[in-house]
């Protein structure tokens, strides 16, 4: 069985303006999916990220978060106990909302990742959020998380890759013939515009960086990449910046 890479929607929703996340001239709703990306290779079943979660919870970000990862994930023929490995390319909370479910891990048999760097900023920074005490916290403590620091292969033809800025410990995942880009780019306009900033970025110089560098890589070999709020698709050269070309 070769390598498929499915998009799966955990929720759609809005939690700023255009003003509030990138600093525009905006003041309407940026609206946004939020994807979690299933990676099924030979006999091995992976998870990047782990969306926002069940609807109603605790913390306050996105109150009505929708919440469909368990019914995408059927859709796809996978149970969560069938998951091997779930990479948490960074502990923000729109990206470990099903890391935990009801105080237990969601993907009962999984091995799950994160970058250290990512998790003692996140645990000291940010302890009193519900999220964190539940979904990073919890899942630490639960003996079921594993801290990595450096470019790591998780698997065969996986490799976790460090890239830091829009957190410490931000990661890129790396596959044959796609790469898991996580939130090196937010919002297409941050590929016409590399260098646009994203309130949410720890270190915006880092990452504009980052995404200059690996966006030209990414055009020039033609690279599937799969963005955490813009699902799978190509990135070509525009002008001083990039597009961005989805797949069907």
């Amino acid at each position: 069985m070769s390598m498929v890479v499915v998009p799966l929607l955990d929720a759609e929703g809005t939690f700023a303006t255009y003003r509030e996340a990138f600093g525009l001239d905006d003041d309407s709703a940026w609206r946004l999916p939020f994807y979690v990306f299933l990676v099924r290779d030979g006999g091995r079943t992976t998870v990047v990220d782990a969306g926002v979660g069940r609807p109603g919870g605790e913390d306050p970000f996105l109150p009505d978060r929708q919440g469909r990862l368990p019914e995408e994930l059927a859709r796809s023929g996978v149970e969560p106990s069938e998951v091997d490995l779930v990479v948490l390319t960074h502990l923000h909370v729109d990206h470990v909302g099903w890391a935990m479910d009801g105080g237990r891990p969601f993907f009962s048999n999984a091995r799950y990742v994160a970058h250290r760097d990512d998790f003692d900023w996140i645990t000291t920074t940010r302890r009193d959020r519900p999220y964190v005490r539940d979904n990073v916290i919890g899942l630490e403590a639960s003996g079921r998380l594993e801290l990595v620091h450096e470019v790591v292969e998780l698997l065969p033809g996986l490799r976790l890759v460090p890239i830091g800025g829009h957190t410490p410990g931000h990661c890129i995942v790396e596959l044959d013939g796609v790469t898991l880009a996580a939130d090196l780019a937010v919002h297409e306009r941050q590929l016409s515009d590399p260098d646009l900033g994203y309130v949410a970025e720890e270190d915006p110089t880092a990452i504009a960086a980052a995404r200059r560098r690996l966006l030209a890589d990414f055009a020039a070999r033609n690279r599937i990449v799969g963005l955490a709020h813009l699902g799978l698709g190509r990135v070509a050269r525009s002008g001083d910046g990039f597009a961005w070309m989805p797949l069907d």
